[in-house]
């Protein structure tokens, strides 16, 4: 009986896999992080055009399960004299579509790619794979609108909406303004 059940979950899997546009889903990221930084920019540009704010970006490599290796950019933003990277987490995350990083000498905070309405991480314990199959039908991956907020640290986690004010305490807070 184990060595059946193992077979009948290892097809279960592969068929689960085969499912998913892995290619899609980076391509997807990749424009949502491109857009968040574009959005940065133009949040902060009443600031560049005296030198105060600077924007560089970097390539690096993520490599993710399912995905493999594969390169996007990091931005850092410099301000006078100091420095904050945005780095980017990845794409195959529990509880977000995306993640990036922002790091500064005082610490880090999360910016995460989540559905609009989301006021912070759900858990979700599924008893039955015929009611998570239901579900799935109803709801198709992609429907929801998502959007970058700021994630809370941890324990109890609050998601704060992204915009130019708050991207501006975040900067604030990892450089220690």
């Amino acid at each position: 009986m184990g060595k059946k059940e193992l077979s009948a979950f290892i097809a279960s899997k592969k068929k689960e896999a085969n499912k998913v546009d892995w290619n899609k889903r980076k391509n997807e990221w990749l424009i949502h992080l491109n857009s968040l930084y574009s959005d940065i920019v133009l949040w902060l540009e009443d600031y560049q055009g005296n030198g105060d704010i600077l924007f560089n970006y970097e390539p690096i490599e993520l490599n993710e399960e399912h995905i493999g290796i594969y390169e996007c950019n990091r931005m850092k933003v410099r301000i006078t004299s100091e420095e904050i990277l945005l780095e980017p987490v990845g794409t195959l995350l529990i509880g977000a579509k995306g993640r990036v990083d922002v790091k500064g000498k005082n610490g880090t905070v999360k910016l995460v790619l989540v559905p609009e309405k989301s006021a912070g991480p759900k858990i979700k314990v599924i008893i039955s794979a015929k009611e998570q199959k239901e579900k799935n039908q109803k709801k198709k991956e992609g429907d929801e609108n998502l959007i970058w907020k700021i994630a809370t640290p941890p324990p109890v986690i609050t998601y704060t909406d992204l915009d130019g004010d708050s991207f501006s305490d975040a900067l604030l807070e990892v450089i220690g303004g």
